[in-house]
């Protein structure tokens, strides 16, 4: 999926993205409806207990296009986007602001935060750096990521990485968690888990097939001490 229309991707690069949209369309690669489902469900819940409308932090937020499905909901307030790239990107409840601008002149509190497959990115020996500086605003983030399971699972994550990213040119991680560095990485943030699904089915056909629900995982993290 593209970012959004004010993003300068070379023309390439842009065909790349489309064709591969279609194929994920084609071939069950669609990732958002499933993942829609579980943060719109524990949204609510923080909705339910807070009795006000939330706001979230999609943090690496790419095309927001999860966001934009949650936008639509009567408890959401507003939800900003942070990512790498430049863009202007804004609607009525929405806006998207560049990393280091947010970083530097943020200072409001979240209600909760979700992160979707970004902090392997980071690099799993510094994912509890950021997730101890998310922690400071809001007490509530949602991870989504992937866990390998051996050599070939590692490499066939990096492959899929590749064909999902090629077009934005983000770096492709050397290795991803597993169960007991995700458990470290927890641990070194300060946070709680309290809950985890180790097992997610993102897609459907094809895409289950080539990466099945064993390879992604959903972790709900709280800070206790906020």
């Amino acid at each position: 999926m593209s970012r959004f229309e004010n993003t300068k991707i070379p023309i390439t690069k842009k065909l790349f993205i489309f064709i591969s949209d279609l194929i994920r369309k084609i071939f069950g690669g669609d990732r958002i409806k499933r993942l829609s489902q579980i943060m719109i469900k524990i949204s609510k819940n923080i909705y339910m207990k807070k009795r006000k409308k939330i706001t979230i932090l999609d943090f690496g937020c790419g095309s927001m296009q999860i966001s934009k499905r949650l936008e639509k909901l009567f408890f959401i307030k507003e939800i900003v986007g942070v990512d790498t790239f430049k863009s202007k990107f804004k609607t009525k409840k929405m806006k998207y602001i560049q990393y280091d601008d947010f970083f530097k002149n943020n200072k409001r509190k979240f209600d909760l935060i979700i992160s979707i497959d970004v902090l392997h990115h980071i690099g799993i020996d510094k994912s509890h750096i950021i997730l101890k500086k998310l922690s400071k605003i809001s007490k509530n983030i949602i991870i989504k990521d992937h866990f390998e399971h051996s050599y070939f699972s590692r490499q066939l994550l990096r492959f899929v990485d590749f064909y999902a990213n090629y077009g934005y040119d983000i770096a492709i991680p050397k290795r991803y968690f597993d169960y007991n560095s995700w458990k470290k990485t927890i641990n070194k943030s300060n946070l709680k888990q309290i809950k985890i699904i180790k097992s997610f089915q993102q897609h459907d056909g094809l895409f289950n097939l080539i990466l099945n629900k064993k390879h992604h995982f959903i972790s709900l993290l709280k800070n206790v001490k906020r």
